[in-house]
């Protein structure tokens, strides 16, 4: 989005939303929303909420500082729809590799897929754990997010599987999506960005681990 394309009042110097003066165009509140969003999350993950200021924040978008307290009512609600906005897509949602016919491989590449992302949206990662932490409002963001995209993807997938046969037709397979999202996000985020676990290490859990759910699936 080019924020450039609105600074928060369709005529320079406007903070206030109306008509362009002789142009009869009213302000686009949807792209001004936008460009705030866009420049929230680069500022948030490079300073982190604390540091992070509505002035940065609005400089960047090319708009009236007024208009986050006025859209947002603030930091904080800018951050919660920044969250609303972006951790559905940056939690990669349905965008996974294409399904492999052998449900341990098909695993491994959800689990790898899931790593790489994490690694990609590792400094946003970190702003929304931490003010998770103290805000309730976008902890529960988070939960929301990943138990209504994330798991329903994944759940489809083993459902799948379970249709041609390869797991076990009384395996709880809700409650096994949620616990594959959930480790997933432990290994992407946790072992890889906070305790700096090496490549080959995290690696060689994901083959274990891929190995030893689908074994405990297959039907007996």
């Amino acid at each position: 989005m080019d924020a450039s394309k609105d600074d928060g009042g369709c005529c320079p110097g406007n903070g206030t939303e109306g008509a362009c003066e002789g142009g009869g165009r009213k302000r686009d509140r949807a792209a001004t929303e936008g460009a705030l969003l866009d420049a929230a999350k680069l500022v948030f993950a490079e300073r982190g909420f604390d540091a992070a200021t509505t002035r940065e924040i609005a400089g960047r978008a090319g708009v009236n500082e007024q208009l986050i307290q006025r859209y947002f009512s603030g930091k904080s609600g800018l951050l919660l729809a920044v969250v609303e906005r972006y951790w559905r897509e940056e939690s990669g949602g349905c965008d996974l590799p294409p399904p492999h016919e052998d449900l341990e491989t098909d695993l491994a590449r959800f689990l790898h897929a899931q790593l790489k992302h994490s690694w990609a949206c590792r400094d946003f990662t970190r702003v929304v754990l931490a003010r998770a932490l103290v805000d309730q409002a976008v902890a529960d963001e988070m939960a929301r997010t990943l138990s209504q995209s994330r798991i329903p993807c994944l759940l489809r997938r083993l459902e799948g599987f379970r249709a041609r046969g390869a797991i076990a037709a009384d395996a709880d397979l809700a409650n096994v999506a949620a616990g594959i999202a959930t480790l997933s996000f432990g290994l992407g985020f946790l072992d890889q960005v906070v305790f700096g676990r090496d490549d080959a290490g995290i690696c060689a859990m994901v083959g274990t681990l891929a190995h030893t759910i689908a074994h405990g699936l297959t039907p007996r």
